[in-house]
């Protein structure tokens, strides 16, 4: 045999291989529950009821870069409708605090992010469904304002 022959060969078997290789793989990553190239994931945390609705936190990342992750609050009324709660505070948030609850109403402690830098908030629902905002000057100010401790 040629030496061109044997080379062509190896070469073939080698092609084989790194197929196998890549759908065995590629097959494990699924068995497992994961994927070899990560997309979006959304965790829902346990919702708890106030009032007359129901209320979860969701928290987004994505698996593709080192942005951080985001946070929701959504609201879900008696009829089903859920409701992005955003307390006047659109854009990205940065870390969701809460709830407390106190005895004039829940409370809870928002940090957002932006390209200037970055905002505490406290936003407080009343009895009476009335929603309070207020900035404080740094994130040891938030879990003051909110009564838990540092993370």
């Amino acid at each position: 045999m040629s030496s061109m022959y044997q080379v062509a060969l190896g070469l073939r078997s080698l092609a084989i291989k790194v197929v196998v290789f890549a759908l065995l793989a590629g097959l494990f990553a699924w068995f497992l529950g994961g994927s070899i190239f990560p997309g979006s994931q959304v965790v829902n945390l346990p919702s708890f009821q106030w009032r007359t609705d129901n209320w979860h936190i969701q928290v987004a990342g994505n698996g593709r870069s080192p942005a951080p992750a985001h946070w929701r609050l959504i609201r879900v009324e008696p009829s089903g409708a859920e409701h992005n709660e955003n307390f006047g505070l659109p854009g990205d948030w940065e870390a969701l605090h809460g709830p407390v609850e106190r005895s004039d109403g829940i409370i809870f402690g928002i940090e957002r992010k932006f390209e200037g830098g970055t905002t505490w908030w406290t936003a407080m629902i009343d009895r009476q469904g009335i929603t309070t905002t207020r900035q404080v000057a740094s994130n040891a100010d938030l879990f003051k304002a909110i009564g838990s401790s540092i993370p």
